[in-house]
C-alpha cells in the first residue's frame, strides 16, 4: 500500500512539473489529470493526456504526456499492451528524446516481467543496449539478456551473455553473479569435474561474497554426484550451522552418510 501510494505521489509530481510552463487550456488539462491521478482514477487521468495528444500535436508537452499516459497503463490498469504502444509511439516520434531510453527499457521489461515473453524481451534489451550510446545500467541489461536465455532452457547461449557482462563489464557488481550461474549451468547440466573446478574458483574469487554458501553447497552436491562423499560430507557439516535452510542440508547430511554406509558393507 505504502508503494502505491509512493509510486501515485511520484507520478503526480512528475506531472506537476511537466506542464508547469503550459498555458491556457493545456494547462487546465494538466491541472486535472493531476487531479484525477489524486483521487485515485487513472482511466479519467489518461482520458484527459489523451485530450492533450489530441488538441496539441506539435506541443512540447507531447513526448512527455505519452511517457506518462504509458506509465498509466502499465502501473495503474495493467494494460500492457496499451503502455507498448505508447512507448513505440513515443520511439517513433522522438529517437532522440529524453524518454527515448528509458521507454525502450520499460518495453523489455513489460515483456519480460508482465506478459512473460522472455524471447520478444531478449529483442528489446538488445535494442536498448545497441541504439543508445549511453544507456544507463547497461550491465543490468546484458543480465537480462543471460537471465531471459536462461528461462528459455537455452542454456547454452546463457553461457555467452553471462561471459559477455563478465568480459564487457568487469567492474559490475553483477560479475560475481555471472560467475555463480555459470558454475551452475555446468552442473545442470551434468558436466560434473568442470562444475567441481567452477565451484572452487568462485569460492577463491569471492570468499566474502552473498552467494559464497551457496556456492559451497552446490560444490558439495556436485561432490556427491562424483561419488566424493566424504569430502561433500565434511562440506555440508561445515556450513549447516550458517545455512539458512538447515532443513536441506540436514537431509543432505544424512543421505551421504547413508550411502558411505551402504558403501562400506
Amino acid at each position: 500500500m505504502k508503494r502505491a501510494f509512493a509510486r501515485l505521489f511520484l507520478l503526480i509530481a512528475c506531472l506537476t512539473i511537466i506542464f508547469s510552463c503550459s498555458g491556457g487550456e493545456e494547462a487546465e488539462l494538466s491541472s486535472r489529470a493531476m487531479a484525477a491521478l489524486d483521487a485515485n482514477q487513472p482511466g479519467v487521468a489518461v482520458s484527459i493526456l489523451t485530450d492533450i495528444l489530441v488538441k496539441y500535436p506539435k506541443s512540447k508537452q507531447v513526448e512527455e504526456a505519452l511517457f506518462q499516459r504509458a506509465l498509466i497503463y502499465s502501473l495503474y490498469m495493467s494494460k500492457y499492451m496499451n503502455a507498448i504502444n505508447d512507448y513505440r509511439e513515443l520511439l517513433k516520434r522522438f529517437p532522440k528524446g529524453e524518454r527515448a531510453m528509458e521507454s525502450q527499457l520499460q518495453i523489455a521489461r513489460i515483456y519480460e516481467f508482465k506478459l512473460d515473453n522472455c524471447a520478444r524481451a531478449i529483442v528489446e534489451y538488445y535494442r536498448l543496449i545497441t541504439a543508445f550510446d549511453t544507456v544507463v545500467n547497461d550491465d543490468n541489461h546484458q543480465y537480462r539478456i543471460a537471465e531471459c536465455y536462461y528461462k528459455l532452457l537455452q542454456l547454452e547461449q546463457a553461457k555467452i551473455e553471462y561471459r559477455t557482462l563478465i568480459e564487457r563489464y568487469p567492474a559490475s557488481d553483477l560479475v560475481d553473479d555471472s560467475y555463480f550461474q555459470l558454475a551452475g549451468i555446468t552442473q545442470s547440466k551434468g558436466q560434473l569435474p568442470e562444475a567441481e573446478r567452477a565451484w572452487r574458483n568462485f569460492l577463491i574469487r569471492y570468499p566474502e561474497g552473498e552467494l559464497f554458501l551457496d556456492a559451497k553447497f552446490n560444490l558439495a552436491a556436485t561432490l556427491e554426484e562424483e561419488e566424493k562423499l566424504e569430502e561433500s560430507l565434511e562440506l555440508y557439516q561445515e556450513i549447516f550451522d550458517k545455512y539458512d535452510n538447515k532443513e536441506m542440508v540436514s537431509w543432505r547430511i544424512e543421505k551421504v552418510r547413508d550411502r558411505i554406509k551402504s558403501r562400506g558393507r
